[in-house]
């Protein structure tokens, strides 16, 4: 058994794949696994797995031959092979800082932590960005803190995959969905289902690169669905503490949930029709019960621009705001 279980699927990823494989072996931490699973890809990622495979017996190779394909599934194969104590996953377009493994292990080693969570450095075309993330709050959190300042986490923590060091007990069980966006909060939900402390490092070490024409930056006919699925394990986190909660904290995650749809629908990306776009929230608003939260939510939460706009959703404007599209996309940005 090794101490770090490192899962990265593979789709089309060659040409920034090696450039992600050497980040790994280049950590000052050595006791790990790099498990990649290939998901038919159709250029040359396979042959540059098989190169890295011959040169360190610490890659394993494996292959999606399943009836099932898509960054979660994909992921699925890699959990269930992973032995170690230890998991962390990563995707095949970025790249990590040398210390990631020894610095997330050694934190979750000094605070017993379920997860550790660290920051991200935001880079496009190859040119680093000012722009980043990493918890600014306390350094370490229990279920019970979250609770008590929920708003503030939820408002301020972000859900990305690759950002968090998972203790392999605490997640093992836990499986991707299998959709093509959105499948890697779902995850992240689940693991904070489970976990009872999460330790932050103030540091940015991993790479997220912007790639154009990634799953994630492309329209997707079921994107709304998804956000139906993901609501289910967000619910299932709030659901996941000791005492009763108030209703107020479901109501923040649903309008994030119900405005993101909004959003996503107003994109210039969105090749639908008005009436096709209403069918489509209509069927968002039903599958979370929206209407359930829509009266509770404390509009106290925004300011400004912001605070017009969940005021829009709280009197039942929504349709006025897919109307007016760009215009709305503007007060979302705050332009």
């Amino acid at each position: 058994m090794v101490e770090i279980s490192i899962i990265m699927p593979i789709h089309n990823a060659a040409k920034y794949l090696e450039e992600a494989i050497v980040s790994v072996l280049n950590q000052t931490y050595t006791d790990f696994e790099l498990i990649l699973i290939n998901d038919k890809s159709t250029d040359n990622s396979k042959d540059i797995c098989c190169e890295y495979c011959q040169k360190d017996n610490r890659i394993i190779f494996l292959e999606n031959d399943s009836k099932k394909h898509g960054p979660g599934p994909t992921r699925n194969i890699g959990v269930e092979y992973a032995t170690g104590e230890y998991i962390y996953f990563m995707d095949a377009d970025d790249w990590i800082d040398k210390n990631l493994l020894k610095y997330a292990l050694d934190r979750m080693q000094e605070t017993a932590a379920d997860i550790v969570q660290f920051g991200v450095l935001y880079e496009c075309n190859d040119i680093q960005k000012t722009n980043r993330y990493y918890w600014q709050g306390k350094g370490l959190i229990t279920k019970d803190d979250i609770k008590e300042d929920f708003f503030r986490f939820w408002k301020e923590n972000i859900a990305s995959l690759w950002i968090h060091f998972f203790k392999s007990e605490v997640v093992k069980k836990i499986r991707f969905e299998d959709i093509l966006a959105g499948e890697d909060i779902c995850y992240v939900m689940d693991a904070l289902s489970n976990a009872n402390k999460i330790a932050f490092i103030k540091e940015t070490l991993y790479h997220y690169r912007y790639v154009g024409e990634s799953i994630s930056h492309n329209w997707n006919e079921k994107t709304i669905e998804y956000r139906g699925i993901i609501w289910n394990h967000q619910k299932k986190f709030i659901e996941s503490f000791d005492e009763d909660v108030d209703k107020t904290l479901y109501a923040a995650v649903a309008y994030d949930n119900y405005i993101w749809a909004i959003y996503h629908l107003c994109s210039n990306l969105c090749p639908m029709s008005f009436r096709e776009k209403k069918r489509k929230l209509l069927y968002l608003k039903e599958k979370m019960n929206f209407d359930d939260y829509r009266t509770i939510y404390p509009l106290r939460l925004q300011r400004g621009i912001q605070r017009i706009k969940y005021a829009f959703v709280k009197f039942q404007l929504e349709e006025l705001l897919l109307l007016l599209g760009p215009i709305f996309l503007k007060v979302v940005r705050g332009e």
